[in-house]
């Protein structure tokens, strides 16, 4: 066998007619970074997903057949029957409280999966040993069920919502959001715990007295556990939740540890009163515990789960007014994004239009929810300066969908919403008329907005009657060395100098929202909003035709998404 002669000596010489120096630096090959292989992260998902669901199905197929030896077929087939019946209702309300930003269907059914299958399965191997330990027959004797069983199933219907807190911690936006996997853990295992009791009861009475008699003692359960109290795992649940949603919008490090703890130990109280009562009480105690104790306790979730999702509408509301003085929106859109009765009243217009404009306006109202969520996370210093990227994405993708959006008549409720007041113009303030106090998210034109540079040019609300807006270009050009806008030199994530920027893109204001490039305009809804909207690029009174209404920002980078500097001051 033959190998080719060595090369010549000395090292290699780059070859005839190279760009390299003969003796200067060899060039090195470029360092790439993590670029995964088009549907990678795709099909880690799916595998991520097949092996979640054969845990479930393999914990469930355990937890099941634990269930059915302990109760018999007939026990078991009963209890499943009645143990159904609250569940879709109950997972009904709770999807009816999450309405702002829905969370994911796979969550949710992870959730719910977890409660009956996981939760429920270690839940029964720990209280059948300490019963046995203790002495006591049975699955959960007194004390077991007491002492035991409370912290145990606390702790594993609340590690779910640990655990969903930490993976989605950037989605993960608080209170309501805990709320809502509460009570989709506490469903999955009150229904598999259900089916436990109410097959216990039957086969136990159906060997004493026939099946007609286990029946009725199964029914008789099921009006207590299924139709009195179905609440009662989600509620106690809710607890915990309520720890981990705190945690999650605070920065202080001793609020993000005790948060959970403490909602964890309200949730084992709240439980073990519930199992003692139950457990201690005759039938007369057991009724007052449950009208003066645990009623009282319900009622009070109920309503401070409505005020929360309240106060996640005024939230939204208030976030989303930074973009309107931006130009991003005009104040007419936020009651459409900030009330639930405002994104009906979108969704039903667009759907006369056909499925394309409703989901248009749905990924509309969605994307500025998801934004004002953001915004409130940058707001409080809760997530970290990559959520500028993420902020100027969606400002992008608000501007491309808003064009696309049939808007309907302007309702009484939005012009009955808190008015935004522009600058002042020669002639008097903007329409709109006057609001009492500043705005939502900062102070009013005056003073300095919170944590940056006021915006050069006119207010996005556009020129007001009777000519130019008094905060136009200054003279000699735009201001040198400030920040004009969240993204870029010509409003928030806008391009240079000449194009559109704001809602939308050119050429809306004489087509009106629906009319946008690439998209078959809509017909436009009669006593609708003006032809000329506020904070659109062109066709404004006072400017030529295509010419923005933003003026050009200082040359140089554009500035951070928000406009107010990686973190603005707490409000």
């Amino acid at each position: 066998m033959s190998y080719p002669s060595p090369g010549p000596a000395g090292a290699p010489q780059p070859a005839a007619g190279s760009p390299y120096p003969p003796g200067g630096p060899y060039p090195q090959p470029n360092v790439l970074g993590r670029h995964p292989v088009p549907g990678q992260r795709r099909n880690q998902g799916v595998l991520i997903g097949i092996v979640i669901a054969v845990v479930f199905a393999i914990a469930g197929l355990v937890i099941f057949g634990i269930v059915a030896k302990s109760t018999g077929a007939g026990g078991f087939t009963w209890g499943l029957v009645f143990a159904f019946v609250p569940v879709i209702p109950v997972i009904a309300l709770y999807l009816w409280l999450d309405r702002y930003e829905p969370e994911p269907t796979r969550y949710i059914v992870f959730a719910l999966c977890w409660g009956a299958f996981i939760a429920t399965l270690v839940a029964i191997f720990i209280n059948t040993e300490v019963s046995h330990r203790l002495a006591e027959t049975g699955v959960g004797g007194d004390r077991s069920a007491v002492f035991v069983a409370p912290p145990v199933e606390e702790f594993a219907k609340g590690s779910v919502i640990l655990l969903l807190a930490l993976v989605r911690r950037k989605e993960f936006d608080g209170i309501i959001d805990g709320l809502v996997y509460a009570g989709m853990v506490g469903v999955g295992f009150a229904f598999t715990e259900n089916i436990l009791y109410y097959g216990r009861v039957f086969n136990t009475l159906s060997e004493e007295a026939g099946s007609d008699q286990g029946l009725k003692g199964a029914f008789t359960l099921f009006v207590i556990r299924g139709l009195i109290s179905p609440f009662a795992h989600p509620l106690f649940t809710s607890f915990t939740a309520i720890g981990i949603g705190v945690a999650i919008r605070h920065r202080s490090t001793a609020v993000r540890f005790l948060a959970p703890v403490v909602g964890y130990l309200a949730a084992v109280l709240a439980h073990g009163l519930w199992n003692g009562g139950a457990s201690w009480a005759g039938g007369g105690q057991f009724i007052v515990i449950y009208l003066f104790l645990m009623v009282p306790i319900f009622i009070g979730m109920v309503v401070f789960a409505l005020l929360m999702r309240s106060r996640e509408g005024q939230m939204i509301a208030s976030r989303l007014y930074d973009y309107v003085r931006f130009g991003w929106l005009v104040p007419q859109d936020v009651p459409l994004i900030a009330t639930l009765r405002g994104r009906k009243a979108l969704r039903q217009n667009a759907r006369r239009y056909g499925p394309q404009a409703e989901a248009a306006a749905k990924a509309f109202q969605q994307n500025a929810t998801e934004l004002a969520y953001l915004r409130d996370k940058i707001v409080r210093q809760v997530i970290g300066p990559e959520a500028l990227q993420t902020e100027k994405r969606l400002l992008d993708e608000l501007r491309d969908r808003r064009s696309s959006v049939p808007f309907p008549p302007m309702p009484a409720f939005a012009q009955a919403a808190p008015a935004y007041r522009g600058l002042p113009g020669p002639m008097g303030p903007m329409p709109g008329g006057p609001v009492p106090g500043p705005m939502p998210g900062g102070p009013m034109p005056g003073g300095p907005m919170p944590g940056g540079p006021v915006p050069v040019g006119p207010a996005p609300g556009g020129p007001a009657p009777g000519g130019p807006m008094p905060g136009g270009p200054m003279p000699g050009g735009p201001m040198s060395g400030g920040t004009v806008g969240p993204g870029g030199p010509m409003g928030p994530g806008g391009s240079g100098a000449g194009g559109p920027v704001g809602p939308g893109a050119s050429g809306q204001g004489s087509g009106g929202p629906g009319a946008g490039a690439g998209h078959a305009p809509y017909p436009r809804p009669q006593e609708g909003y003006p032809p000329v909207q506020p904070g659109y690029p062109s066709g404004q009174s006072g400017r030529p035709g295509g010419q923005s209404d933003y003026t050009s920002g200082p040359a140089g980078q554009p500035g951070p998404p928000g406009g107010y500097g990686p973190y603005p001051p707490p409000q």
